[in-house]
């Protein structure tokens, strides 16, 4: 009928207020499981990022299968754990007392002593003299372009060839014609004068002032007399200069095989030193503390050992 109000029912009324509600809640639902889903990411990431690691080389695991994560010292968090394998390098090319005690928190490790065998020896010696010839041939290297620097510089000088023609007339003619020989002995003098020069330098400054050899360095400095001479004559000047450089080139050659000598000696210690200790570490191995440290105890004999060794 017209004016009449049409009701709907109560169930009706309550299914259309509710219907939104029904409509959304597998929404609600999706997102809430990628809530959870990105709580789990989170956790697993967690754990992932808080796994143990070693404190050299950041890794987790190892390429040796019987490398295992040990804790030899005091050290707690991120400097806990290490490889075996990382620590036994660590303890034969680090110098000091590095192969008995830590260098993070000082603890001297507990070292268990085992009869080691070499059955490698002559390998291991193989491989210290291939280090040793590649750390003389990296020096010899680095002289090389020192000289070749030099000679360069000298090149640049004289682009026009002025210098080096002016030795076609005497005995050296035949250095002369070919540039590079020429100006890589230019570069050869150069090294070995300056190397004089900085070397007397050092000697002197070595010692001191109330050394009575200084006075014999105070002459050779400032008694060279070179100013005075060139009102005089130009002619003597360069005698004079000429006679110097051939004075620093043999103070060079001197020098230079001084410091070939000590470098070479130094090089073959190194090496030496590291082939050692990287037998000792087989026979003193580290024991794994699992995070409890106590003060330890070695035996006398051995501990005299390494101390004759400089190793503790």
């Amino acid at each position: 009928m017209q004016g009449e109000v049409q009701l709907q029912p109560p169930d009706s009324q309550k299914l259309s207020d509710s219907a939104p509600l029904l409509a959304t809640s597998p929404s609600s639902s999706s997102s809430s499981d990628h809530e959870i889903n990105a709580e789990e990411d989170l956790e697993s990431g967690g754990d992932s990022a808080s796994a143990p690691c070693c404190r050299i080389c950041l890794e987790n695991d190892s390429e040796l299968l019987e490398d295992e994560l040990i804790s030899p010292c005091m050290c707690k968090g991120t400097q806990q754990l290490v490889h075996r394998s990382c620590l036994d390098h660590w303890r034969s090319v680090k110098e000091g007392f590095a192969f008995s005690h830590c260098t993070t928190c000082k603890a001297q490790f507990h070292l268990r002593v085992e009869p080691f065998e070499d059955n490698n020896s002559w390998r291991r010696k193989v491989k210290f003299r291939l280090f040793v010839a590649r750390d003389v041939l990296l020096v010899f290297f680095a002289v090389q372009t020192v000289i070749a620097v030099m000679a360069g510089f000298a090149y640049m000088m004289d682009k026009d060839g002025e210098f080096r023609n002016s030795f076609n007339d005497d005995w050296d003619r035949i250095l002369s014609k070919h540039p590079i020989p020429f100006y890589y002995c230019i570069g050869v003098v150069t090294f070995f004068v300056l190397t004089g020069f900085l070397g007397l330098v050092l000697h002197c400054s070595s010692l001191n002032g109330n050394d009575p050899r200084m006075a014999g360095c105070q002459n050779c400095c400032y008694g060279w007399g070179i100013l005075d001479c060139f009102p005089a004559s130009m002619e003597a000047c360069f005698a004079l200069v000429v006679v110097f450089v051939v004075i620093f080139a043999i103070l060079g050659l001197a020098y230079g095989f001084l410091a070939t000598t000590m470098a070479i000696q130094r090089i073959w210690q190194r090496h030496y030193h590291i082939l050692t200790k990287r037998e000792l570490t087989k026979e003193y191995i580290v024991e794994d503390l699992h995070g409890c440290y106590t003060p330890p105890k070695l035996d006398a004999e051995h501990e005299g050992r390494l101390k004759m060794l400089k190793l503790m």
